[in-house]
């Protein structure tokens, strides 16, 4: 998925800033592409063709054009772009097209970046490079706004909200039915449909994944691991790492040490 592309780009350096202006009907066919960019046509409107798609980049309608992606482009009204290109070890084969209904913020963040970069105060690069994940949140986050879930997916939001708020506390089904206005039946039925897990098999599965995060750091003392995220012995914390992973907590430990 796009998201996923997008959620685990990891910068490594911002390499150019810059506003430029295309005439009409100018164009350009772009092979295997080096750097990553995020374009944003402020003023006219530019279509770009992407493996027999076609993609159109004006005021509410900015593009992610990826490294490693071939493309052609023709300007069909003139006028000014921004263009925020930074590296990334990632590559992606698709234009990542966006709507956006308000552009002002997009926009207020690429004229602060041109600032950072023209003035270069001692925190620049950190500076940039926290601005492109600002626009890339800001992108991803569009793209929430024009999903719209599904009726019974807005009815077990409230259980999804606590779960993530206290999942190292102990949870009953009867409290998460409560704060979604369910009977518990009906509650544990519904979170099994749109979730296809159990909501008690949710909260582990959320809290074995905080587990690995834990293991891969420096702090990997299981029994501290156990209590933080609410096991009531490390026993039950290894049995139900054992059940979601396939091995130990210590053998996870393990084998991320020599990965």
């Amino acid at each position: 998925m796009i998201e996923k592309v997008l959620s685990d780009l990891i910068i490594n350096k911002v390499t150019g800033i810059y506003t430029r202006y295309s005439g009409e009907n100018e164009s350009s066919k772009r092979i295997d592409r080096p750097m990553w960019s995020v374009t944003f046509k402020y003023e006219g409107e530019t279509e770009y063709l992407c493996k027999g798609k076609k993609y159109i980049s004006n005021i509410n309608n900015p593009l992610i054009l990826p490294k490693g992606s071939d493309y052609e482009w023709k300007c069909t009204k003139a006028g000014h772009f921004c263009a925020i290109e930074f590296d990334s070890e990632l590559t992606c084969d698709e234009i990542i097209p966006f709507n956006l209904q308000n552009p002002d913020k997009l926009m207020k963040i690429y004229k602060q970046l041109e600032q950072k970069q023209i003035v270069k105060p001692l925190s620049y690069k950190i500076d940039l490079m926290k601005g492109v994940y600002d626009v890339i949140s800001l992108l991803l986050n569009s793209m929430v706004k024009n999903y719209i879930p599904s009726k019974k997916q807005e009815k077990i939001k409230a259980a999804i909200d606590y779960i993530a708020l206290n999942y190292n506390k102990k949870i009953k089904n009867d409290e998460l039915a409560k704060l979604c206005t369910l009977s518990t039946a009906h509650f544990r039925n519904l979170f099994k449909e749109v979730m296809e897990i159990s909501p008690i098999s949710y909260i582990h599965t959320v809290r074995i994944s905080k587990a690995k995060e834990m293991l891969r750091s420096d702090f990997k003392n299981i029994s501290d691991i156990a209590y933080s995220l609410g096991y009531s012995s490390i026993y039950e914390f290894s049995k139900t790492f054992k059940k979601h992973v396939g091995i130990s907590p210590s053998q996870y430990t393990k084998n991320n040490m020599l990965s």
